[in-house]
């Protein structure tokens, strides 16, 4: 047994593929168990857990060179999410995304964000199966004048570290004194960070201003040819006034119509990482 695991949320089963794709490809690359996740959430109307059950052994036996297991569960999918940590060990998830889904389905982006709002760990949102093994060997992530950006580091080392990608740090250019003071700064701790690793990245600084930066970021991450992109999420404490009506970036992000494949990590004292 593993002692921590990729955790494939299986939400839809029609979009069983593009998570599973990328949840196996995470598991070999952090060499984690790999745990099939379906929550029979009576919000959504979906299949009970015992019509589903010939689908996840279908899904364990397709991928043996993974060993996974499968878990299907009633209850509130956040409040479940919420304990992957514990419940199951869980270091990191991947949520299918529909962006065409009706607004009461669990892979509607709002859903997928609520739903992951407080998880504890990383989670992978994606829109379609991996393209091939190499698809994350190009990991983009910006930093920028928050302190929260540092916490993107981590997680773009594993890619580097287990994955050997070439990482992308994106940036804007700021003509504020006291936010370029705060982004060198930002900069500083990366370079320290990565040094300390061995790890090496290329900057790339991003055109343009607007409302939802981390758009631009996306953007630009995937007309570069990146294969992922590494996001915090906005600390609920922190928004803004525009943000309580307009919505958070990650909403917008996670839906872009790229298709570019975004691994969420929200702003928490307590998130949990790699035992490696």
């Amino acid at each position: 047994m593993k002692d921590q695991f990729v955790i494939a949320y299986l939400a839809d089963l029609s979009m069983e593929q593009a998570v599973v794709s990328h949840a196996c490809h995470l598991a070999r690359m952090l060499n984690k168990g790999l745990i099939f996740l379906y929550i029979q959430d009576p919000r959504y109307h979906l299949p009970s857990t015992d019509e589903t059950e010939s689908a996840l052994l279908r899904l364990e036996k397709a991928h043996p060179e993974v060993h996974p297991a499968h878990v299907a569960i009633k209850g509130n999918t956040r409040e479940i999410i919420n304990a992957l940590p514990t419940l199951l060990n869980g270091v990191v998830a991947v949520a299918g995304v529909n962006p065409k889904a009706r607004l009461g389905s669990p892979v509607h982006p709002r859903k997928v964000i609520h739903n992951f709002a407080q998880c504890k760990i990383a989670y992978l949102t994606v829109q379609q199966p991996l393209a091939s093994p190499e698809a994350y060997s190009h990991v983009a992530y910006s930093i920028d004048f928050h302190k929260e950006s540092k916490e993107k580091l981590i997680w773009a080392s594993y890619f580097a570290r287990f994955n050997h990608s070439r990482l992308h740090m994106l940036h804007f250019r700021y003509s504020d004194t006291g936010l370029n003071k705060k982004w060198s700064n930002n900069v500083l701790f990366m370079d320290k960070f990565f040094r300390n690793l061995g790890i090496t990245y290329d900057s790339l600084p991003v055109e343009g201003r607007a409302l939802f930066p981390e758009t631009l970021v996306c953007t630009a991450a995937a007309q570069a040819g990146h294969g992922l992109l590494i996001s915090v999420t906005t600390d609920t404490r922190s928004r803004d006034v525009v943000e309580w009506f307009a919505g958070v970036q990650e909403d917008r992000t996670v839906r872009n119509p790229h298709r570019l494949p975004v691994l969420f990590i929200n702003p928490r004292d307590d998130i949990y990482v790699l035992c490696d």
